[in-house]
């Protein structure tokens, strides 16, 4: 793997750490009780939105993380590597933080598509674009 793979990967992966953090701070300033969400054994319909709303923005996080990766250089192995370093870190997350487990579940099962997603995305809108300028 030579360093400009590897600089789409730190990419991909440092672009979804960093705006899932920042979005999750967001929704903090926005709404307090979403940042005591994972300790609470019980949840209300206010609680469950509260994790809908940060499930998206990890799911939009991965997608510009897909971008960003494709951007620098990657292909679709680096945004792999990228989904699958992210996985892993969610996985950890979830055994750090029990409670709920769907959100995790959820989670883990649209971190993948989502950076391929992005990857995807960006080709074609690079494609339609170097199309209507010839």
């Amino acid at each position: 793997m030579n360093f400009r793979k590897m600089l789409a990967v730190l990419t991909g992966f440092g672009t979804v750490a960093l705006l899932s953090s920042v979005f999750a701070k967001i929704q903090g300033v926005l709404n307090p009780t979403s940042l005591v969400l994972f300790t609470n054994n019980s949840l209300g319909t206010t609680d469950t939105l509260q994790l809908l709303i940060k499930l998206l923005c990890v799911y939009s996080s991965c997608i510009i993380g897909g971008m960003m990766s494709t951007i620098v250089g990657g292909g679709t192995r680096e945004n792999l590597i990228v989904g699958a370093i992210t996985e892993l870190l969610v996985g950890w997350l979830w055994l750090s933080v029990v409670n709920p487990s769907w959100f995790w579940i959820m989670l883990i099962l649209g971190v993948l598509p989502c950076v391929l997603l992005g990857n995807k995305w960006l080709l074609v809108l690079k494609g339609k674009h170097w199309h209507a300028g010839k």
